[in-house]
């Protein structure tokens, strides 16, 4: 039996992540990268956070004490015209290093699509792995 070493590893979509990121640390995140901006952010984990679909299980306990950490940063906003949820994106990739320090991890497209399977956005959702920037913090090639 052979054991191909160099087998190209494929990411699956519904295990990609979002990050929520508070002002001043957006302004960082490039317009490339960003998914929702200000209110439509809030609206979207308000329907996140008050999901019928959260269950009692050890995971979703998890998802919400992460989302009621979440809930108390947006609270003590006096505005959330900084706020900002970026495109969904691998956590092998290098970007999500940059992401995680700037921001808090919001949901996995796996947990988007259950706890709110009506989620509609207008632009792509998920972050292009290679992208053509000159900024080192970006550079995934």
């Amino acid at each position: 039996m052979l054991i191909n070493l160099f087998d190209s590893h494929t990411d699956d979509p519904d295990d990609f992540v979002a990050f929520i990121v508070f002002e001043p640390a957006s302004l960082r995140i490039p317009d490339t990268d960003v998914l929702l901006i200000s209110t439509p952010v809030v609206e979207l984990f308000s329907k996140a956070q008050n999901s019928t679909f959260l269950t009692d299980s050890l995971q979703d306990q998890s998802l919400i004490n992460r989302l009621t950490r979440i809930g108390m940063m947006i609270d003590l906003l006096k505005s959330d015209s900084g706020l900002i949820l970026t495109k969904f994106l691998s956590p092998i990739w290098r970007r999500y290093s940059f992401f995680s320090n700037l921001g808090e991890l919001f949901l996995s497209k796996r947990d988007l699509n259950r706890l709110v399977p009506d989620a509609q956005f207008q632009n792509p959702i998920f972050l292009d792995r290679f992208m053509d920037s000159d900024d080192s913090d970006g550079d995934d090639k």
